[in-house]
């Protein structure tokens, strides 16, 4: 029997509806979305409160018109200016007789770096748990212990917890729509485990999320985001420097950022950009000025985005790999080897692994739905061993996910 699932991402300057069922072949195949501009957000307030419930429902609407399917349950993905990410080494020791690791001491070791933190005085809500690394007595780090012998468990938790204020809006809007939701999730973590391999993941890598009103930075260290800031810049920002400057709309600006290209060579020798208005009329910028333009505001982001990583300190190495995504800067030319050069770090643009939507704009909103996938099929491989249905088990698991 095929499982679908609904999930809801809401981005910087879109909200992303998509409609997926798992197949034969793939994971799971979207067969709908819905992708609606809207005002956004900025330090985790809707811009535009008044219009946010006309923009979710069409985005909603639209998904639904695509898969010919209704949407009454979603999953639902939390900003990254509404998540907090804290992490703390907890410790246990191994209860068995043998001396033999089992997954209940797994639990045990989260459960005191949780204690540790003191979560349930912060006043969010836990949506992930996510372990960076298990070590056995003191030796290396790894991630498979179940079966090891030993006598103390040591592990780094990452705890990804989110804005109560989010999760109340966001439910009663959605259920004024007659939609409920299954559970709250965080599309970075799902966007990191989509993007890169376990084996990279284990090497500490940079994931840098351009979006258009923000920037997210985050450091990866095995299943668990380890670092975590947001910075107040994206895409956006070039677009309405451009705007501001050369005294045209945003439309036009955007359509003049997008043609920029960063450090062209013999064979894309820049002329002079122009600029095409409504009435037929182009108007002719000189290169310089524009290039000026773009640059600065660029260059900006990227200082910003060097005393970040400074600020992440022990979780990240010299050789460390950035990894960038989101839609603000990565459809530019050239941006990535830009933002090497200045960061003097190797940058890599990751494979998006996905038959629809393949465009790392909607990197966030596969990458959660990657996630909610991953829970279906853990939760369905227990509700088989202990013979429960499969959507009770699911509703269960996710109840448990939220409120921990």
């Amino acid at each position: 029997m095929k499982t679908v699932a609904a999930a809801i991402e809401f981005g910087t300057s879109k909200i992303t509806t998509l409609i997926a069922e798992n197949s034969g072949y793939n994971r799971c195949d979207i067969i709908g979305s819905g992708t609606v501009p809207y005002a956004g957000y900025t330090g985790g307030v809707w811009n535009e409160p008044e219009r946010l419930r006309e923009a979710v429902e069409a985005s909603i609407h639209a998904a639904e018109v695509e898969a010919k399917r209704s949407v009454k349950e979603i999953y639902v993905g939390v900003p990254c200016e509404n998540i907090h990410v804290c992490t703390a080494i907890g410790q246990a020791d191994v209860a068995g007789e043998d001396h033999r690791i089992t997954d209940e001491d797994l639990d045990r070791v989260m459960d005191d770096a949780a204690d540790q933190l003191h979560l349930d005085q912060m006043g969010g809500n836990v949506l992930h748990r996510s372990p960076a690394w298990f070590s056995v007595d003191g030796g290396k780090h790894t991630m498979r212990l179940v079966n090891t012998p030993g006598h103390t468990v040591t592990a780094l938790v990452s705890f990804i917890m989110a804005d109560p204020d989010f999760i109340d809006d966001v439910r009663l809007l959605l259920g004024q729509l007659g939609v409920t939701v299954n559970a709250f999730m965080s599309p970075t973590l799902g966007t990191a485990t989509l993007l890169m391999s376990y084996e990279e993941r284990d090497k500490t890598p940079v994931l840098i999320d351009v979006g258009y009103l923000n920037t997210e930075v985050s450091v990866i260290e095995g299943d668990a985001i380890t670092y975590h800031a947001v910075l107040p810049e994206g895409g956006g920002d070039i677009t309405a420097e451009l705007a501001e400057t050369l005294e045209i709309d945003m439309k036009e600006a955007e359509a003049l950022k997008r043609d920029y290209i960063f450090k062209p060579d013999e064979f894309d020798a820049p002329g002079d950009p122009q600029v095409r208005f409504a009435d037929g009329s182009v108007v002719t910028f000189p290169y310089d000025f524009v290039a000026n333009t773009v640059e600065h505001v660029t260059g900006q982001l990227v200082q910003d985005i060097e005393l970040t990583l400074r600020d992440a300190g022990e979780c990240i190495s010299p050789k460390s790999q950035i990894y960038l995504t989101g839609g603000g800067l990565i459809n530019m030319r050239g941006a990535r080897e830009y933002l090497a050069d200045k960061l003097g770090r190797g940058v890599k643009i990751p494979t998006l692994r996905a038959a629809r939507l393949n465009n790392h704009r909607f990197a966030s909103s596969l990458g959660l739905m990657d996630q909610v996938f991953d829970a279906v099929e853990q939760q369905t491989a227990l509700d088989e061993e202990k013979g429960s249905s499969k959507l009770d088990g699911l509703k269960n698991m996710f109840r448990k996910r939220t409120n921990d």
